[in-house]
Protein backbone atom coordinates (compact mmCIF):
# COMPACT_ATOMS: atom_id res chain seq x y z
CA UNK A 1 0.00 0.00 0.00
CA UNK A 2 3.03 2.38 0.81
CA UNK A 3 4.71 1.31 -2.03
CA UNK A 4 1.31 2.71 -4.03
CA UNK A 5 1.35 5.97 -2.36
CA UNK A 6 5.02 6.27 -3.00
CA UNK A 7 4.76 5.79 -6.76
CA UNK A 8 1.53 8.09 -7.29
CA UNK A 9 3.08 11.23 -5.53
CA UNK A 10 5.76 11.39 -7.81
CA UNK A 11 6.69 14.99 -8.57
CA UNK A 12 5.23 14.74 -11.91
CA UNK A 13 2.06 13.00 -11.02
CA UNK A 14 1.66 16.53 -8.30
CA UNK A 15 2.50 18.51 -11.05
CA UNK A 16 0.00 17.21 -13.58
CA UNK A 17 -2.95 17.08 -10.85
CA UNK A 18 -2.00 21.06 -9.77
CA UNK A 19 -2.62 21.57 -13.75
CA UNK A 20 -5.76 19.94 -13.62
CA UNK A 21 -7.04 21.73 -10.70
CA UNK A 22 -6.45 25.06 -12.01
CA UNK A 23 -10.34 25.71 -13.56
CA UNK A 24 -11.25 24.44 -10.20
CA UNK A 25 -9.66 26.57 -8.45
CA UNK A 26 -10.74 29.62 -10.62
CA UNK A 27 -14.21 28.70 -10.10
CA UNK A 28 -14.22 28.27 -6.55
CA UNK A 29 -12.35 31.72 -6.32
CA UNK A 30 -15.03 33.76 -8.77
CA UNK A 31 -17.65 31.79 -6.47
CA UNK A 32 -16.48 32.99 -3.34
CA UNK A 33 -15.20 36.58 -4.53
CA UNK A 34 -19.03 36.93 -6.22
CA UNK A 35 -20.65 35.54 -3.49
CA UNK A 36 -18.87 36.89 -0.91
CA UNK A 37 -17.79 40.42 -2.43
CA UNK A 38 -14.79 40.04 -1.60
CA UNK A 39 -11.21 40.49 -3.22
CA UNK A 40 -9.67 37.36 -1.72
CA UNK A 41 -10.89 33.44 -1.35
CA UNK A 42 -9.86 30.48 0.19
CA UNK A 43 -8.24 29.51 -3.11
CA UNK A 44 -5.84 32.23 -2.81
CA UNK A 45 -4.40 30.90 0.05
CA UNK A 46 -4.52 27.47 -0.99
CA UNK A 47 -3.72 27.74 -4.61
CA UNK A 48 0.69 28.74 -3.87
CA UNK A 49 0.82 26.18 -1.54
CA UNK A 50 1.79 23.04 -3.91
CA UNK A 51 4.01 25.37 -6.28
CA UNK A 52 5.77 26.46 -3.12
CA UNK A 53 6.27 23.29 -1.40
CA UNK A 54 7.23 21.53 -5.23
CA UNK A 55 9.70 24.56 -5.50
CA UNK A 56 11.19 24.28 -1.70
CA UNK A 57 11.78 20.06 -2.62
CA UNK A 58 13.73 20.57 -5.78
CA UNK A 59 16.04 23.33 -3.70
CA UNK A 60 16.59 20.79 -1.07
CA UNK A 61 17.28 17.92 -3.93
CA UNK A 62 19.49 20.33 -6.39
CA UNK A 63 23.25 20.20 -5.96
CA UNK A 64 25.35 22.97 -4.65
CA UNK A 65 25.64 24.47 -8.24
CA UNK A 66 22.46 24.63 -9.05
CA UNK A 67 20.87 25.63 -5.36
CA UNK A 68 23.09 28.64 -5.30
CA UNK A 69 21.82 29.49 -8.84
CA UNK A 70 18.16 29.72 -7.43
CA UNK A 71 18.83 31.32 -4.50
CA UNK A 72 20.35 34.14 -6.45
CA UNK A 73 17.17 33.96 -8.92
CA UNK A 74 15.14 34.55 -5.74
CA UNK A 75 17.26 37.29 -4.29
CA UNK A 76 17.69 38.95 -7.46
CA UNK A 77 13.12 38.97 -8.27
CA UNK A 78 12.83 39.94 -4.41
CA UNK A 79 15.16 42.78 -4.67
CA UNK A 80 12.93 43.96 -7.66
CA UNK A 81 9.97 43.97 -5.97
CA UNK A 82 10.92 45.76 -2.94
CA UNK A 83 12.12 48.31 -5.06
CA UNK A 84 8.88 48.53 -7.43
CA UNK A 85 6.65 48.71 -4.50
CA UNK A 86 8.49 51.27 -3.22
CA UNK A 87 8.63 53.56 -6.13
CA UNK A 88 4.92 53.02 -6.43
CA UNK A 89 4.65 53.60 -2.78
CA UNK A 90 5.77 56.74 -3.48
CA UNK A 91 3.58 57.77 -6.65
CA UNK A 92 0.35 57.22 -5.50
CA UNK A 93 -2.22 59.96 -5.51
CA UNK A 94 -6.10 60.31 -4.40
CA UNK A 95 -6.81 59.08 -7.65
CA UNK A 96 -4.96 55.79 -7.73
CA UNK A 97 -6.43 52.79 -8.60
CA UNK A 98 -4.83 50.65 -6.11
CA UNK A 99 -2.72 50.92 -3.66
CA UNK A 100 0.56 48.75 -2.67
CA UNK A 101 -1.31 45.67 -1.43
CA UNK A 102 -2.54 45.31 -4.94
CA UNK A 103 0.64 45.95 -6.67
CA UNK A 104 1.87 43.55 -4.00
CA UNK A 105 -0.45 41.07 -5.35
CA UNK A 106 0.26 41.52 -9.28
CA UNK A 107 4.37 41.26 -8.42
CA UNK A 108 3.22 38.06 -6.38
CA UNK A 109 1.03 36.80 -9.48
CA UNK A 110 4.38 37.43 -11.75
CA UNK A 111 6.47 36.02 -9.41
CA UNK A 112 4.42 32.97 -9.44
CA UNK A 113 4.52 32.23 -13.15
CA UNK A 114 8.56 32.17 -12.59
CA UNK A 115 8.23 29.60 -9.82
CA UNK A 116 6.18 27.13 -12.46
CA UNK A 117 8.49 28.01 -15.45
CA UNK A 118 11.35 26.49 -12.88
CA UNK A 119 9.57 23.81 -11.44
CA UNK A 120 7.72 22.86 -15.12
CA UNK A 121 11.45 23.09 -16.79
CA UNK A 122 12.97 20.71 -13.72
CA UNK A 123 10.44 18.48 -13.83
CA UNK A 124 9.75 17.41 -17.39
CA UNK A 125 12.27 19.57 -19.46
CA UNK A 126 15.82 19.34 -17.45
CA UNK A 127 15.42 15.33 -16.56
CA UNK A 128 13.77 13.94 -19.62
CA UNK A 129 14.74 16.00 -23.27
CA UNK A 130 12.75 13.41 -25.60
CA UNK A 131 9.38 12.70 -26.17
CA UNK A 132 8.58 10.23 -23.60
CA UNK A 133 5.94 8.89 -21.26
CA UNK A 134 6.20 11.95 -18.57
CA UNK A 135 5.98 13.81 -21.75
CA UNK A 136 2.36 12.42 -23.16
CA UNK A 137 0.90 12.20 -19.28
CA UNK A 138 1.70 16.41 -18.98
CA UNK A 139 -0.29 16.46 -22.28
CA UNK A 140 -3.14 14.58 -20.93
CA UNK A 141 -2.87 16.63 -18.09
CA UNK A 142 -3.71 19.72 -19.97
CA UNK A 143 -6.15 18.30 -22.23
CA UNK A 144 -8.59 17.50 -19.17
CA UNK A 145 -7.78 21.04 -17.56
CA UNK A 146 -9.03 22.32 -20.90
CA UNK A 147 -12.11 19.88 -20.93
CA UNK A 148 -13.12 21.17 -17.29
CA UNK A 149 -12.73 24.65 -17.85
CA UNK A 150 -15.03 24.13 -21.35
CA UNK A 151 -17.31 22.05 -19.90
CA UNK A 152 -18.18 23.98 -16.90
CA UNK A 153 -18.79 27.17 -18.72
CA UNK A 154 -20.98 25.58 -21.24
CA UNK A 155 -23.21 24.28 -18.05
CA UNK A 156 -23.21 27.19 -16.71
CA UNK A 157 -24.35 28.83 -20.29
CA UNK A 158 -27.19 26.86 -19.72
CA UNK A 159 -27.77 26.75 -16.50
CA UNK A 160 -27.82 30.74 -16.76
CA UNK A 161 -25.14 30.84 -14.28
CA UNK A 162 -22.74 32.38 -16.00
CA UNK A 163 -21.36 35.66 -15.50
CA UNK A 164 -20.94 38.10 -19.15
CA UNK A 165 -17.32 39.08 -20.28
CA UNK A 166 -18.29 42.71 -20.33
CA UNK A 167 -20.51 43.28 -17.61
CA UNK A 168 -21.42 46.87 -18.56
CA UNK A 169 -22.95 45.56 -21.77
CA UNK A 170 -23.90 42.14 -20.81
CA UNK A 171 -22.04 40.61 -23.98
CA UNK A 172 -20.39 37.44 -24.00
CA UNK A 173 -20.31 34.33 -21.82
CA UNK A 174 -16.93 33.45 -19.50
CA UNK A 175 -18.66 30.77 -17.15
CA UNK A 176 -17.39 31.29 -13.61
CA UNK A 177 -13.87 32.68 -14.58
CA UNK A 178 -12.58 36.27 -13.46
CA UNK A 179 -11.31 37.66 -16.83
CA UNK A 180 -12.16 36.51 -20.21
CA UNK A 181 -8.93 37.93 -21.82
CA UNK A 182 -7.04 35.51 -19.43
CA UNK A 183 -9.64 32.46 -20.16
CA UNK A 184 -8.57 33.56 -23.90
CA UNK A 185 -5.43 32.99 -23.69
CA UNK A 186 -5.07 29.92 -21.10
CA UNK A 187 -7.99 28.45 -24.12
CA UNK A 188 -5.71 29.24 -26.85
CA UNK A 189 -2.22 27.76 -25.94
CA UNK A 190 -4.13 24.99 -24.64
CA UNK A 191 -4.74 24.25 -27.99
CA UNK A 192 -1.84 23.75 -29.17
CA UNK A 193 -1.60 20.95 -27.18
CA UNK A 194 -4.90 19.20 -28.01
CA UNK A 195 -4.41 20.20 -32.05
CA UNK A 196 -1.55 17.81 -31.88
CA UNK A 197 -3.47 14.93 -29.91
CA UNK A 198 -5.47 14.96 -33.29
CA UNK A 199 -3.41 13.82 -35.61
CA UNK A 200 -2.20 11.10 -34.12
CA UNK A 201 -4.81 9.30 -35.01
CA UNK A 202 -4.39 5.85 -37.02
CA UNK A 203 -5.97 2.03 -37.34
CA UNK A 204 -2.94 0.58 -35.68
CA UNK A 205 -2.80 3.06 -32.60
CA UNK A 206 -3.92 1.57 -29.36
CA UNK A 207 -7.45 1.52 -28.36
CA UNK A 208 -6.30 4.17 -24.91
CA UNK A 209 -4.67 6.32 -27.79
CA UNK A 210 -7.70 6.59 -29.98
CA UNK A 211 -9.83 7.58 -27.27
CA UNK A 212 -7.54 10.56 -26.56
CA UNK A 213 -7.70 11.83 -30.08
CA UNK A 214 -11.66 11.53 -30.25
CA UNK A 215 -11.93 13.52 -26.79
CA UNK A 216 -9.31 15.76 -28.57
CA UNK A 217 -11.39 16.26 -31.37
CA UNK A 218 -14.32 16.65 -29.90
CA UNK A 219 -12.86 19.10 -27.64
CA UNK A 220 -11.26 21.29 -30.07
CA UNK A 221 -14.69 21.72 -31.77
CA UNK A 222 -16.52 22.95 -28.71
CA UNK A 223 -13.62 25.19 -27.86
CA UNK A 224 -13.92 26.76 -31.56
CA UNK A 225 -17.36 26.88 -31.44
CA UNK A 226 -17.18 29.01 -27.64
CA UNK A 227 -14.28 30.79 -28.59
CA UNK A 228 -16.09 31.96 -32.02
CA UNK A 229 -19.39 32.64 -31.25
CA UNK A 230 -19.93 33.05 -26.94
CA UNK A 231 -16.86 34.67 -25.91
CA UNK A 232 -16.56 37.87 -27.15
CA UNK A 233 -13.11 38.66 -27.14
CA UNK A 234 -11.34 39.54 -30.72
CA UNK A 235 -8.64 36.92 -29.10
CA UNK A 236 -10.84 34.63 -28.80
CA UNK A 237 -12.65 34.91 -32.51
CA UNK A 238 -9.48 35.45 -33.92
CA UNK A 239 -7.31 33.34 -32.12
CA UNK A 240 -8.76 30.14 -32.71
CA UNK A 241 -8.21 30.56 -37.08
CA UNK A 242 -4.63 31.68 -36.25
CA UNK A 243 -4.26 28.36 -34.10
CA UNK A 244 -5.28 26.23 -36.49
CA UNK A 245 -3.76 27.81 -39.80
CA UNK A 246 -0.32 28.15 -37.53
CA UNK A 247 -0.58 23.99 -37.07
CA UNK A 248 -1.72 23.69 -40.37
CA UNK A 249 0.97 25.16 -42.35
CA UNK A 250 3.77 23.91 -39.83
CA UNK A 251 2.36 20.57 -40.41
CA UNK A 252 2.04 21.40 -44.61
CA UNK A 253 6.01 22.48 -44.16
CA UNK A 254 7.46 19.59 -41.95
CA UNK A 255 5.45 16.63 -43.37
CA UNK A 256 4.21 17.99 -46.87
CA UNK A 257 1.06 16.58 -45.84
CA UNK A 258 -1.30 18.34 -48.68
CA UNK A 259 -4.52 16.75 -47.12
CA UNK A 260 -4.40 19.35 -44.12
CA UNK A 261 -5.15 22.00 -46.90
CA UNK A 262 -8.67 20.60 -47.67
CA UNK A 263 -9.14 20.13 -43.72
CA UNK A 264 -8.05 24.24 -43.28
CA UNK A 265 -10.10 25.27 -45.91
CA UNK A 266 -13.17 23.04 -44.46
CA UNK A 267 -12.64 24.34 -41.17
CA UNK A 268 -12.58 28.01 -42.10
CA UNK A 269 -16.01 26.99 -43.77
CA UNK A 270 -17.45 25.73 -40.68
CA UNK A 271 -16.34 28.63 -38.66
CA UNK A 272 -18.22 30.98 -41.20
CA UNK A 273 -21.49 29.24 -41.59
CA UNK A 274 -21.36 29.32 -37.25
CA UNK A 275 -20.93 33.12 -37.52
CA UNK A 276 -23.63 33.01 -40.10
CA UNK A 277 -26.23 30.65 -37.93
CA UNK A 278 -25.54 31.87 -34.56
CA UNK A 279 -23.76 35.48 -35.07
CA UNK A 280 -20.83 36.19 -32.79
CA UNK A 281 -21.11 37.95 -29.53
CA UNK A 282 -17.32 39.47 -30.54
CA UNK A 283 -18.98 41.29 -33.88
CA UNK A 284 -22.04 42.34 -31.29
CA UNK A 285 -19.05 43.88 -28.48
CA UNK A 286 -17.52 46.00 -31.51
CA UNK A 287 -20.60 47.00 -33.16
CA UNK A 288 -21.33 47.92 -29.44
CA UNK A 289 -17.89 49.93 -28.81
CA UNK A 290 -18.35 51.55 -32.09
CA UNK A 291 -21.77 53.15 -31.91
CA UNK A 292 -20.99 54.03 -28.34
CA UNK A 293 -18.19 56.33 -29.11
CA UNK A 294 -20.75 58.95 -30.02
CA UNK A 295 -22.75 58.93 -26.67
CA UNK A 296 -18.72 60.44 -25.26
CA UNK A 297 -19.69 64.36 -25.18
CA UNK A 298 -17.03 66.98 -24.03
CA UNK A 299 -19.09 68.84 -21.54
CA UNK A 300 -16.94 72.32 -22.23
CA UNK A 301 -17.05 72.22 -26.13
CA UNK A 302 -20.23 70.33 -26.78
CA UNK A 303 -18.58 67.92 -29.22
CA UNK A 304 -18.18 64.40 -29.41
CA UNK A 305 -14.78 63.49 -27.15
CA UNK A 306 -11.83 61.83 -27.85
CA UNK A 307 -11.52 60.52 -24.34
CA UNK A 308 -14.33 58.96 -21.69
CA UNK A 309 -16.55 61.14 -19.99
CA UNK A 310 -14.24 60.57 -16.78
CA UNK A 311 -11.10 61.62 -18.52
CA UNK A 312 -12.64 64.34 -20.33
CA UNK A 313 -14.39 65.71 -16.98
CA UNK A 314 -10.70 65.27 -15.46
CA UNK A 315 -8.97 67.32 -18.31
CA UNK A 316 -11.51 69.90 -18.20
CA UNK A 317 -10.90 70.22 -14.32
CA UNK A 318 -7.13 70.82 -14.72
CA UNK A 319 -7.44 73.30 -16.91
CA UNK A 320 -9.94 75.02 -15.46
CA UNK A 321 -7.64 75.04 -11.93
CA UNK A 322 -10.25 73.38 -9.96
CA UNK A 323 -9.12 69.80 -9.58
CA UNK A 324 -8.02 69.01 -5.97
CA UNK A 325 -3.82 69.26 -5.33
CA UNK A 326 -3.32 65.97 -3.97
CA UNK A 327 -5.58 63.86 -6.87
CA UNK A 328 -3.09 63.91 -9.82
CA UNK A 329 0.63 64.54 -9.97
CA UNK A 330 1.78 67.52 -11.93
CA UNK A 331 3.00 64.60 -14.36
CA UNK A 332 -0.34 62.76 -14.49
CA UNK A 333 -1.85 66.13 -15.16
CA UNK A 334 0.24 67.23 -17.94
CA UNK A 335 -0.08 63.36 -19.58
CA UNK A 336 -3.83 63.84 -19.63
CA UNK A 337 -3.53 67.20 -21.53
CA UNK A 338 -0.88 65.60 -23.61
CA UNK A 339 -3.37 62.55 -24.63
CA UNK A 340 -6.31 64.77 -25.39
CA UNK A 341 -4.19 67.18 -27.50
CA UNK A 342 -3.21 63.34 -29.54
CA UNK A 343 -6.27 61.70 -29.32
CA UNK A 344 -7.80 65.33 -30.65
CA UNK A 345 -4.98 65.94 -33.61
CA UNK A 346 -5.28 62.01 -34.48
CA UNK A 347 -9.23 61.22 -34.19
CA UNK A 348 -8.80 58.45 -32.01
CA UNK A 349 -12.19 57.38 -30.59
CA UNK A 350 -13.25 57.83 -27.05
CA UNK A 351 -13.58 54.36 -26.35
CA UNK A 352 -10.86 52.75 -27.43
CA UNK A 353 -9.04 52.40 -24.22
CA UNK A 354 -6.45 50.34 -24.66
CA UNK A 355 -5.00 52.62 -27.12
CA UNK A 356 -5.73 55.42 -25.01
CA UNK A 357 -4.55 53.45 -22.34
CA UNK A 358 -0.81 53.70 -24.50
CA UNK A 359 -0.54 56.74 -25.51
CA UNK A 360 -1.49 58.14 -21.57
CA UNK A 361 1.24 55.85 -19.71
CA UNK A 362 4.17 56.79 -22.81
CA UNK A 363 3.58 60.68 -21.98
CA UNK A 364 3.51 59.55 -18.05
CA UNK A 365 6.86 57.78 -18.22
CA UNK A 366 8.28 61.02 -20.65
CA UNK A 367 6.42 63.84 -17.89
CA UNK A 368 7.38 61.99 -14.64
CA UNK A 369 11.36 61.73 -15.82
CA UNK A 370 12.35 59.55 -13.15
CA UNK A 371 15.27 57.01 -14.65
CA UNK A 372 14.99 54.86 -11.66
CA UNK A 373 11.18 54.55 -12.92
CA UNK A 374 12.43 53.88 -16.24
CA UNK A 375 14.38 50.64 -14.88
CA UNK A 376 12.09 48.99 -12.13
CA UNK A 377 8.56 50.41 -12.85
CA UNK A 378 6.24 53.73 -11.93
CA UNK A 379 3.14 51.04 -10.72
CA UNK A 380 0.71 49.17 -12.14
CA UNK A 381 -2.12 50.90 -10.28
CA UNK A 382 -1.05 54.14 -9.77
CA UNK A 383 -3.05 55.79 -12.25
CA UNK A 384 -7.01 56.98 -12.41
CA UNK A 385 -9.13 53.73 -13.07
CA UNK A 386 -9.58 54.07 -16.89
CA UNK A 387 -5.95 54.79 -17.34
CA UNK A 388 -4.34 51.07 -15.89
CA UNK A 389 -3.21 49.43 -19.01
CA UNK A 390 -5.45 46.22 -20.19
CA UNK A 391 -2.68 45.14 -22.58
CA UNK A 392 -0.31 43.44 -20.12
CA UNK A 393 2.65 43.47 -22.46
CA UNK A 394 3.26 46.98 -23.22
CA UNK A 395 2.37 47.12 -19.08
CA UNK A 396 4.99 45.29 -18.44
CA UNK A 397 7.56 47.90 -20.30
CA UNK A 398 5.67 50.84 -19.15
CA UNK A 399 4.59 50.27 -15.56
CA UNK A 400 6.96 47.75 -14.48
CA UNK A 401 9.93 48.79 -16.57
CA UNK A 402 12.63 47.70 -18.06
CA UNK A 403 13.88 45.06 -15.65
CA UNK A 404 10.54 44.25 -14.65
CA UNK A 405 9.89 42.84 -18.84
CA UNK A 406 13.58 41.44 -18.46
CA UNK A 407 12.99 39.33 -14.79
CA UNK A 408 9.37 38.29 -16.16
CA UNK A 409 8.51 38.28 -19.95
CA UNK A 410 12.32 36.97 -21.41
CA UNK A 411 12.27 33.85 -19.47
Amino acid sequence: MKQKIKELLTLENIICMLVILCPIFDIASFTFRDYFKTNISITTIIRPIIPLVVAIYILIKSNNKERIKLIVIAVVYLIYGIIHLNIMKSLLKESSYGNVNNEFQYICNFTFLIIYLIIFSYTFLLKDKSYNTHTIKLEKAITIMLLIYILSIYFSIFTNTSSYTYTETKTGFKGLIESGNSLSAIILLSLFIVIQNIKKIKKESPKNEKVWCIISAILYILVAVYLVTMLATRTGLFGVVIVTFMYGILQIIFTKNKKLIIVMIAFLGIMAILLGVFGSNTIKRRKQIKESKNTLIDSSTGEVGNMTKDMLDIKNRILEGTIEEDFMSEAQEQSVLDLHKYAKEHNIAGNDLRKLQLIYNIYLVKNQKMPIAILFGNGYKTNYREMVMENELASMVLNFGIVGFILYIVP
